[in-house]
């Protein structure tokens, strides 16, 4: 119980982290809505410096006022001491209070922007929304994480096919590299010797380093739970931080619209196996950050800060900070139209940002596109998205067909639009009624570009193709952006719906409490509309199914006996993309021994080094996948065992293990006897000693 014990501890210190950065005095003022309908300050509200410009003839009018008011109060304190000086004069006006002031004319620029995105929070003392928000999102990730809360040792997110196993491998490597002073960009414990490029990958490095200790003390499983667990709830609780700063809305309406956010089905879709989509927190937080750039306050400190942001990002998911920018950079260029915010101030700001970043990443970008195991770029089969989704409903969904999910999308885990037709009747309802605010139609456009984007290159309906061209195709072949889904830009609309949303129930809040001249009323209306809204999109607990049990051979240490240093293990069938169960060995063994083959991402064999998943296959390790397919005992001719032993010697291997728990034991076992002879029964394995085949190789 090692591993509950610290997820325990590290999940409440989060929450407390959480609940501080929450009750933080926040700056009054920012730039997207007032803060209270009529300007009426709250108690505890503090004061806030901001640039406004008046015109003279109002300057003068309130000087003359307080000219008048000091006189007349010289004047009574001229009567309290007898003075008759103290006298009004004859024919002076009384002094009243000053006229009303005539609204300034708008004004494009940084003080426009300040009131047009201005801040809901206030430094008022911590609230119980503040808190109860985060822990309600850490009770969700729970509840949706429970079958793997359950059974965190003998079960797995099995709808991600094998991509926890390889999540796990990477978070093991980095702590593997930690402890042996090894490079943290490159491992050889898997594809052995050629290894595997960290950088290239999705390693995660942004938390696997952090959290190392972890992942020694109770192993890359527990790690695994943690990030994605952390991940959502971190993620909600950074828009809910990010909504309440922001907008003017009550908080149970922010904490909704950041729910959405951070749970909405595409989320949930890639927390079966995908947790660098899942960990998101650092977000909301950059775009904050983008934020005050623009204001003009001190867009050079607050782009050194966004730079270091954007780093972190880098080493935890670099395609969530792409999307990030893809989805700044949309809706900052229709508040920069509309001449919200300075140009200038974001020009120096963001710049600083970029050269901060560059100068953390260069070399392990450069290591990543030049060094050892690189690639240039990553084929995918089209991979945009069935329009039909956006209408759907996805596989964890409440009340959908996971069936009809299936035949709408790549995958379980890229289920990305499926939002339902409540959601999107709403949020179209927002955009068209508050059409007016300019952050408003930022929001509309962010939608509806990263939606029409994620479409692909040909417009898909119920997985027919229309002939109808989609905007990827005009971008598909740009460098970097080559490797990326189209599918998952519909991510990219998921908290500008959050957004939407949460400004739209406010109106109907404020609407409703008016109406029924009770603000407690006007909540419950807008509650209510929520859940019409969001019902069709409520998750549901991931799929848990167990794991294959790894053999003793490599828990009690027997492994030791089979392989010398500088030597490797053979799994059989080898591991690949569809069957990685070999990495759980690995961890057991304490990352002891490497293994040929794996799941990973790499260069093919051809002259452009175009990325591949796994390892190019050998002759033996195609002929075992053959034997796996057909279930039938297979023989090898005399050629084909000098390339089986020639394969052995490229990849040091010193022991083929099968275990006999595989659905094709048999038939390996039958096969693999035929060419290497009897092999040794042991622990829960076959294990064959080829070293009298490679040895002389090294």
């Amino acid at each position: 119980m090692t591993w509950a014990v610290a997820l325990a501890v590290l999940a409440g210190g989060v929450l407390v982290a959480v609940a501080w950065l929450l009750a933080r005095p926040r700056p009054v003022g920012g730039f997207w809505e007032d803060p209270e309908p009529g300007g009426v300050p709250r108690p505890g509200d503090g004061f806030a410096s901001q640039l406004r410009g008046y015109r003279m003839d109002q300057v003068d009018t309130v000087v003359d006022v307080l000219e008048a008011r000091l006189a007349e109060h010289d004047r009574d304190i001229a009567r309290r001491r007898g003075d008759p000086r103290g006298a009004p004069a004859a024919g002076a006006a009384p002094v009243g209070p000053p006229p009303a002031e005539e609204p300034p004319p708008p004004r494009p620029g940084p003080a426009a922007l300040h009131e047009e995105v201005r801040a809901a929070g206030r430094p008022v003392p911590l609230r119980r929304s503040d808190l109860l928000a985060p822990a309600t999102y850490l009770l969700l990730a729970t509840w949706l994480l429970s079958g793997l809360i359950a059974d965190l040792r003998t079960g797995y997110l099995s709808q991600g096919v094998q991509d926890q196993q390889a999540f796990e491998w990477y978070f093991g490597a980095t702590a593997h590299n930690l402890v042996t002073l090894a490079n943290p960009l490159f491992s050889d414990l898997q594809n052995f010797p050629a290894g595997v490029n960290l950088m290239a990958n999705a390693s995660m490095l942004g938390l696997g380093v952090p959290l190392a200790p972890l992942t020694l003390m109770a192993g890359p499983s527990a790690t695994f739970l943690v990030v994605e667990l952390l991940g959502l709830a971190l993620t909600a609780s950074a828009w809910f931080w990010l909504f309440r700063r922001r907008l003017a809305v009550h908080p149970l309406l922010a904490a909704l619209g950041a729910g959405l956010a951070g749970f909405a089905p595409g989320m949930v879709a890639h927390a079966n196996g995908h947790p660098n989509f899942v960990a998101q927190a650092l977000v909301p937080v950059m775009v904050d950050r983008v934020v005050r750039i623009a204001e003009g306050r001190r867009p050079v400190r607050d782009g050194v800060a966004l730079g270091l942001l954007a780093a972190w990002q880098v080493f935890i998911g670099e395609e969530v900070l792409l999307l990030t920018a893809i989805g700044v950079g949309l809706g900052g260029a229709v508040l920069l139209a509309h001449g919200l915010g300075d140009p200038r101030a974001l020009a120096r700001g963001v710049a600083t940002g970029a050269g901060v970043c560059l100068a953390v990443v260069a070399v392990p970008l450069w290591w990543q596109f030049a060094g050892p195991q690189s690639y240039t770029a990553l084929w995918h089969p089209p991979a945009g998205n069935d329009l039909a989704q956006l209408w759907g409903r996805a596989t964890r969904s409440l009340g959908a067909d996971p069936w009809q999910a299936a035949a709408l999308s790549m995958n379980r885990t890229e289920e990305n639009s499926f939002f339902g037709v409540p959601l999107l009747v709403a949020a179209l309802s927002v955009v068209v009624v508050l059409w007016r605010r300019p952050l408003v139609r930022a929001l509309g456009v962010v939608v509806v570009v990263s939606l029409w984007l994620s479409l692909g290159e040909e417009v898909v309906l119920h997985g027919r193709a229309t002939g109808i061209p989609g905007p990827w195709a005009l971008l598909e072949q740009l460098p970097v952006v080559e490797n990326v889904l189209p599918t998952r830009l519909a991510l990219v609309a998921v908290p500008a719906l959050g957004a939407l949303l949460a400004l739209g129930l406010e109106e109907v809040r404020r609407a409703a409490g008016q109406y029924a001249a009770h603000e407690a009323a006007g909540l419950g209306v807008a509650a209510l509309a929520a859940a019409l809204v969001l019902l069709p999109v409520v998750p549901t607990p991931l799929v848990v199914e167990p794991r294959a049990a790894v053999p003793t051979f490599f828990s009690d240490g027997s492994w030791r006996e089979w392989v010398d240093d500088g030597g490797s293990v053979l799994a059989a069938p080898a591991p690949w993309v569809g069957d990685a169960r070999a990495l759980e060995w690995q961890a057991q063994a304490r990352w002891g021994f490497p293994l040929v083959a794996g799941y990973f991402v790499g260069p093919g064999t051809t002259a452009e080094r175009r990325g591949q998943y796994g390892a190019t296959p050998t002759a033996l390790t195609q002929w075992m996948a053959e034997v796996v397919e057909s279930g039938a005992v297979a023989t090898a001719d005399e050629a084909q065992r000098r390339q089986f032993g020639r394969d052995l010697d490229a990849g040091r291997v010193d022991a083929i293990v099968l275990p006999d728990s595989h659905p094709a034991a048999p038939a390996l076992l039958a096969s693999l006897t035929g060419v290497f002879g009897a092999p040794v029964g042991t622990g829960g394995v076959h294990v064959w000693d080829v070293r009298s085949l490679t040895d002389d190789a090294r």
